[in-house]
């Protein structure tokens, strides 16, 4: 079930933070940078380098600090929004915090729920994990490929975790365009449906909700079929998973933040849902109940 938009803070809905962990930059501090980026235009403000050289996943907590995973390092950061540089949780010195093998290549997404736990999405493991803000530590949620699916980046509606899949494999064949809906305590995603033509083509995604409930994404379009083309912003209607282009900007983004966790003062409660459409026999039936409680009432009345 989908839970209704909303929250108390005061975010501005059209600005999203992202990293361009690929790009073609000729300045190599350009790339692998902190980015503010108008979502209804594309217009991008450079914040600044982040030290880091693959740094996939970011999200916001409650109190507005920026996380980021970064892939090369197994390294969970604090990304400071003024400079772009990302610091590592537990101090300085520790690198690879996250406990995780340095060979394997995971490719990370991120978000933080409404009480601030953040988890890790790792699209080549087809895994989901809880993530310790102290230490960076992570955590598997069930067991490695609990997900089924190849999930570039997740994000928070309230209770409701979301899931946007790779778009292209590394050999250019299709994966799994798609939004996600996900359990987060077994790990496992269920489909809700395919972002169409508006999204392709593109290989890694950032995905976040705004604070109205607007769910938004960016796309790599870096080196997709035909060459490299701007990043993509999209809209995505959590119900269908239909997307929507709204504008292009930089290169090479697989991340994006937006706000914190959005309906988190509303959550449990749920969009209504459609009203179903009866067949003719089901409207006769049900009109002719309607008529005969009236009869009873009026008899009741009048007896």
């Amino acid at each position: 079930m989908l839970l209704l938009a909303g929250s108390g803070m005061a975010w501005a809905e059209s600005i999203g933070w992202a990293v361009n962990s690929r790009g073609n930059e000729i300045d190599s501090q350009r790339v692998d940078a902190l980015w503010r980026i108008n979502l209804e235009t594309g217009a991008a403000e450079y914040v600044g380098w982040t030290s880091y050289i693959d740094l996939e996943g970011l999200a916001f907590n409650t109190e507005g600090d920026l996380f980021g995973a970064d892939d090369d390092t197994k390294t969970l950061i604090k990304v400071n929004q003024t400079s772009g540089l990302g610091i590592p949780l537990g101090g300085q010195g520790n690198r690879n915090n996250m406990g995780l093998p340095l060979s394997e290549n995971l490719d990370f997404g991120m978000a933080l729920d409404c009480n601030n736990q953040a988890w890790v999405v790792s699209s080549a493991q087809q895994s989901l994990f809880k993530a310790d803000l102290e230490s960076g530590e992570l955590t598997t949620v069930a067991e490695a490929g609990s997900l089924g699916a190849p999930i570039s980046d997740i994000a928070f509606l309230g209770d409701e975790l979301f899931g946007i899949g790779v778009g292209l494999n590394a050999d250019r064949t299709t994966a799994a365009p798609h939004l996600y809906a996900i359990e987060p305590e077994s790990g496992q995603a269920t489909l809700i449906g395919a972002l169409g033509d508006a999204a392709h083509p593109y290989f890694s995604a950032g995905l976040d909700f705004d604070e109205s409930g607007v769910l938004w994404a960016v796309t790599d379009r870096r080196a997709v079929p035909g060459g490299d083309f701007p990043s993509a912003i999209l809209k995505i209607d959590p119900l269908t998973g239909q997307a929507e282009k709204i504008a292009e900007t930089v290169i090479g983004l697989e991340s994006l933040a937006v706000g914190p966790a959005a309906a988190c003062e509303r959550r449990g409660m749920v969009f209504p849902q459609p009203v179903p459409l009866l067949s003719m026999e089901a409207l006769v039936v049900l009109i002719l109940a309607m008529l005969t409680f009236g009869v009873v009432q009026v008899r009741a009345r009048f007896a």
